[in-house]
């Protein structure tokens, strides 16, 4: 598996996407430098999970499978290996590079807040870019299936519209479990301590509870499980006849 997973990642070398895991936190940070100041990390932070990490996160699902598509897939459907295996290792791609953009980001905004204003404590800013890389997880696999279905401009827009939009339904209510695009946004308001909008949580306030963290990421992770035997299954039957 290590192999797929490497061959997967040097698929997307030399290619914007991949260079989007350094180039996308670094443009966060210059932007919540440009708009906030010494206020860096409340804003790059918002920025992060509003905006920036969303169309990211899109870019490289839709990337992984278009390069698929421009070859009719000759070169995975001839595979003496199982297609989920396949599946997985493209899923397991797009993880890795999730999981060092979010360290990198956290690291940038640590180092800001160093030299500038420590609005957010290294602990917290580290335990909110985690909880966001669990919230996300479940949207990779869907976010490959729909451009294997339609195209590159279609998986990134809709996937980036439904972040966008729906993200901020229900996530300051009592039931933004029920929408699985309101989660992250809700789930770092303990540990960011501001409301999805980008303003600061008045103390005492509800959204600094943390006790729905672990349900929430436990959805998250129930989805992503249950996204991708959904997504592998038509995968490995190699059907093509829509592509």
């Amino acid at each position: 598996m290590f192999y797929l997973v490497r061959s997967e990642l040097l698929k997307m070398h030399h290619t914007f996407a991949l260079k989007l895991f350094i180039a996308a936190p670094i443009i966060t940070l210059g932007l919540g430098y440009f708009l906030s100041g010494k206020s860096v990390q409340l804003t790059a932070y918002n920025w992060w999970y509003a905006l920036i990490l969303p169309i990211t996160i899109a870019i490289w699902c839709a990337s992984l499978i278009s390069c698929e598509k421009r070859t009719q897939y000759q070169n995975i459907f001839c595979l003496p290996i199982s297609m989920k295996k396949v599946w997985l290792s493209k899923l397991l791609a797009v993880t890795v590079l999730l999981f060092l953009t979010s360290l990198i980001m956290w690291g940038g905004c640590t180092v800001f807040g160093i030299f500038t204003v420590m609005n957010i404590d290294p602990l917290n800013g580290l335990t909110g870019c985690m909880l966001l890389f669990f919230a996300y997880i479940w949207q990779l696999p869907l976010i490959m299936w729909l451009t294997k279905k339609a195209n590159y401009l279609v998986g990134v827009l809709l996937s980036f519209g439904c972040n966008v939009v729906l993200s901020m339904i229900g996530a300051e209510s009592n039931l933004f479990y029920i929408n699985p695009f309101a989660i992250p946004a809700r789930i770092v308001c303990p540990f960011f301590k501001m409301h999805p909008n980008g303003l600061p949580i008045e103390n005492g306030s509800f959204l600094l509870n943390t006790r729905p963290v672990i349900p929430a990421i436990g959805i998250s992770l129930v989805l992503a499980v249950l996204c991708f035997w959904l997504t592998a299954w038509p995968f490995a039957k190699g059907d093509r006849k829509h592509d």
